[in-house]
Formats: C-alpha cells, structure tokens, sequence
C-alpha cells in the first residue's frame, strides 16, 4: 500500500468511534486486514469500499450493544451483539485470500492463451463474492437488527456502485488495448478496429442501455481479448506459430462476431444472455485449438528417472510414470489436444517428475525399511500430491469414469512395494550389505592362455574378480576374452597353473589362494582339443587345502550387486 495515496482512506475505512471489546477484537483485526488490501485495488474498487465502511459500521454497532449490556439489564442489547458477531466474523474470514489475491490483479495477465481465459474468469469470480459479501453486511437479519431503521443500506446505492466499477474498469480494458495496438502500423482489420467496437459497448453501459446480467459477459469478453492483442502482438516468449494463430483471420473474424452480438443485444431473457455464452465459449474453443501444442518437458524426464527409483518405492514409481504415459497419449488425440487440457497434463507430469526425484534423492542406498513408518518418509507426501493432480487430468480429459480401476492399479503397486520390502529386509538382516561388500573385495587377475595343441600363447587377458571366487568362475571369465571356438575349449578343458612356477591349480580352490599382497593373481590358463583332466572339479589331495564349496545364490546375487564383474584384453 502507498501510504500517500492511501493511509487516510484505510484509516477512514476501518477507525471505529466506540471503544473496542474483547469480543469484537478478531473482528477489527480483520476488517484491518481486509481493509488495507481494498485500498489498494484497481478494480471492484467501490463496492470493496463500501463493503469494509459497512463491517466497521456493524463493529461500532456490536460494540455500542455491549457497552449497553454493562449496566446489567439490557438483554436485548445482548441478543442483538452475540447473534452478530459470528456472520460478521464468517464473512470477513472468507474475503481475506480473496483480497490478498484482488489486490495484486489488474487486466489479464500471462503468457498464455489458457492464462487470459483464467485471469476473465478469476474477474468475474471476485466480483461475484465481493458483491456477495457485501449483500450479505447490508441484508442479513441478524446484522440489521444492530441498526435503526434509519441506517439500513439502500439496495439502489449498492447497484450504482457495481454499475460505476464496472464502466470503469471496462474503460480502462478499453485503453490499455489501444496503448498496445497504437505502436503497430500493420495490423488485421478488425484489431484495429476492436477498441471502437467495444467503445461502443462502453456507450451503452454508460447510459444504462446494457443489463446487468449483460455487464459480465461484456466486461469479461473485452479483458479476453485484451489479454489475447496483448500476447499475440507483444510477448516475446510464444511461439511463432501461437503468435500466427492468434493474429488470424478466423479468430478475430469470430471476435468480431462476438462483440457485434454484445453491441445488437438489448434484452437481458434467458435466451439472449444463453446465445451470448455459447458464442463466448466458441470463440475460447476457437483460442484453445493453437496448432503449437507440445508434450510437457517433465514427461520425458520421467523416463531418464524410472530405472533411479529404488525399491521402498519402486512399484508406485513405475505405475504413476505408466499413467502420464496414458494421459500423454490421450492428449495426442485431436479430442483432447487442446490448450485447455496443456495445464491439468503439464502439472500431473510436473508433479510426478518431482515426486521421482524426491524419491532419487533421499534413498540413496539399499538398506532395510520400516514399512509401518514408510507414510512419514517425504517421498511418500510427494507421491500423494502426483497421484491427486493425474486424478486431475483424468477428470479434464474426461476420463474420469477409469478413474476406480486406476486407483486400485495404484494401490496395488503401494502393497506390492510393501511386501517386497518386508522380503528384501529379510535377505538383509540375514546378509547385510557391509558384509558382503567385505567378502566382495576385488583382485586383479592376469592370466596367459596358452593353447597345447599348437603350444602358442593365445592371448593375455586381465579382468576383476572377487577374492572369494574359485578359479572355476576365473576360468569362465578368462574365456570371456577369447574369440570363437576357443571360447568353448578354454571353458570345458583349460587347467590353471601359477605363473611363476608352473604348479598346477586346483579349480575349486579360492582366487584368495593365489593372491599376492597387492591384490593381484597371475596365472596361466592351458587347454588343448582333449576331455578336461581328473583335476577340473575335484577336492585337492592335500587335506589341508580348503574343499570346494558350492556359493550360495545370496552370496552370487550379493557379489553382482555389490562389483560386477568384466574381462577384457589388454
């Protein structure tokens, strides 16, 4: 609030002349809080005035009944201050998000053709409640009663200070187009002409000549395309083919129409004000169908984070991105890819993409989870909001009727997830992940392969195994490195000997054996064309060497996770 244009109206506007009460505090508050956001409205301005100058009036009332009442005897000053305050207090508490928002609003703002449609219908909206507002100050009983008949507001007052907002706000529309088309020589016919049409209207509402129940479908009609003149001829952020769309002939042609039926109509019957509308809506369905509409940006970023998502909640994550991928899929369809229904997609896919990523960001390794505290994890609150915003878009597209299936689909993926988790926390306390981290610890393994049959080195292979691993699982992946026939003849044949001296190695003996202290294993790996030899899968004589053991599948699956494992020559 300017305190040099306003401080003496909001002090005019809400200083009470009785003393204030206990009883009345919340409501001075609040005709405070309401007060210093009318004085800043550019438009509704009147009636908002009117509104606050009539809850102070009733708050001096209330407190001129209650200041009664502490002689003792006067009961009926008693009934009328306790049967007031509660719709007083009701009533200012619903405008103050109201005026919160109003006061920040002008002409239509945005970038958008969808955000001019809204910034017309969030007009008419306040409008609306404010006048209800004040309606319900001026004509409730139980507010009345605190009066004389004297003071009881004439409805003729409130109707001319609705008509005078109106007219004023409409002329301002009026020339904040002109402002906007006065800087471009070449324009459509009727843009250029559009401010002397709706002058026209503008005449007839100064002289009476349009009904009240016509003034909102006009107001609202001339901040629409003062919005539209605004972006297709000075935003820079739409697109060219947005921009051509909305300077087209068919458009304004159907612009033009409307207003010419604004200005011919006189009569204020239901059949004159329901042709109007449809008009109205032909030419929002005529804006919507822009040729430039593109799938949101955070649709295909679902797809990038699908395979990040661990697994608390992995099932939801899947079935929530399987949804989007239906919606964009419908919006595709030309019944449904409009620019009416970009918003309810962009914020369902925009919504989950920022439920995946808290997902991404805040489990960040397999651990065990408590699945009765998992609704407290923020992951889960994320979740929630992208689930009710695609029930959102369901319902724009008309898809609602699916809407019982599909919420069972997502249901089913939270239980699935549940028992998956209570299943891998039971792998995880039997096996934690430190531990098999531990027994995981990698060496480097150099290995020789030398074919008998033509005794020439074949190749050198080098790759990572674990310490734990036999030299049977070595010499699969030595094998790995080799090409064609040789592959299946070092698998099924090939024996390991120990580099430096030749010793042969049994195959069901540890990598660990063999290892050196820098963590590194040279071998030789021998094989010819003949059956494998009595030593490829047998105990070692020597009992004091360890007996192969078969590796369970927890211990395999947790050294995959944990390493992997790869060979490649070197």
């Amino acid at each position: 609030m300017d305190p040099q244009i306003s401080s003496s109206l909001f002090m005019n506007l809400t200083r009470l002349s009785n003393e204030i009460y206990p009883a009345t505090e919340i409501i001075k508050y609040l005709i405070d809080v309401v007060g210093y956001d009318v004085v800043s409205f550019r438009r509704n301005a009147q009636v908002s005035y009117m509104l606050v100058d009539r809850a102070r009036e009733i708050c001096d009332a209330i407190n001129g009944h209650i200041q009664n009442t502490e002689s003792g005897g006067d009961w009926t000053s008693f009934e009328k201050f306790t049967q007031a305050i509660d719709p007083i207090e009701n009533t200012l508490l619903k405008l103050i998000e109201l005026t919160k928002e109003e006061k920040a609003l002008y002409f239509a703002s945005g970038e958008s053709v969808e955000d001019c449609i809204i910034s017309a219908e969030r007009w008419v909206a306040n409008r609306e409640q404010i006048w209800d507002a004040l309606d319900v100050l001026e004509t409730r009983t139980e507010l009345t009663n605190l009066f004389a008949e004297s003071n009881v507001p004439h409805e003729a007052d409130r109707l001319d200070a609705r008509k005078h907002d109106d007219k004023i706000f409409f002329e301002e529309v009026i020339g904040d187009i002109n402002k906007t088309i006065s800087g471009f020589q070449r324009l459509p016919p009727f843009i250029r002409k559009l401010p002397s049409k709706l002058d026209q209207l503008r005449i007839k509402m100064a002289t009476g000549s349009i009904s009240l129940g016509l003034t909102a479908l006009t107001v609202k009609t001339g901040l629409l395309m003062q919005g539209i003149v605004n972006i297709s001829l000075v935003s820079t952020s739409v697109k060219t083919a947005t921009r051509d769309h909305l300077r087209s002939t068919p458009v304004w042609e159907a612009a033009r129409e409307l207003v010419e039926l604004l200005i011919l109509t006189n009569g204020d019957d239901k059949a004159s004000i329901e042709n109007i509308r449809l008009k109205y809506e032909a030419f929002l369905r005529l804006l919507r169908n822009s040729i430039d509409l593109e799938l949101p940006k955070s649709y295909i970023e679902l797809l990038k984070l699908a395979g990040k998502v661990r697994r608390p909640f992995h099932f939801q994550a899947v079935a929530l991105i399987q949804l989007c991928r239906l919606l964009a899929t419908e919006f595709e369809k030309e019944s449904h890819h409009t620019a009416q229904n970009v918003r309810p997609l962009e914020e369902a896919c925009d919504l989950t993409h920022k439920a995946l990523k808290e997902i991404v960001d805040t489990v960040t390794e397999l651990n065990i989870f408590d699945v009765a505290d998992l609704e407290n994890h923020p992951a889960f609150e994320a979740l929630a909001t992208a689930q009710h915003y695609i029930k959102i878009c369901f319902n724009a597209f008309g898809l609602d009727g699916d809407w019982s299936g599909t919420e069972q689909l997502i249901s089913d993926a939270v239980e699935k997830d549940k028992e998956r988790i209570e299943e891998v926390n039971r792998a995880l306390t039997a096996l934690p992940p430190s531990t098999v981290q531990r027994r995981a610890a990698l060496v480097k393994v150099y290995v020789s392969v030398i074919d008998q049959t033509t005794s020439g080195l074949v190749a050198q292979v080098k790759f990572d195994i674990e310490r734990s691993a036999r030299l049977g699982a070595a010499r699969w992946m030595a094998a790995r490195g080799l090409d064609g026939q040789l592959v299946k003849r070092a698998r099924q044949t090939g024996q390991f000997q120990l580099a430096s001296n030749n010793t042969p190695c049994d195959l069901g003996r540890s990598v660990s054996d063999f290892t050196s202290a820098n963590d590194e294993c040279h071998l030789k790996l021998i094989f010819s064309s003949t059956t494998p030899g009595p030593q490829t899968t047998k105990a070692t004589s020597d009992p004091r060497q360890p007996v192969a053991r078969i590796t369970s599948p927890r211990e395999s699956i947790h050294s995959r996770w944990s390493t992997g494992a790869s060979g490649k020559n070197y």
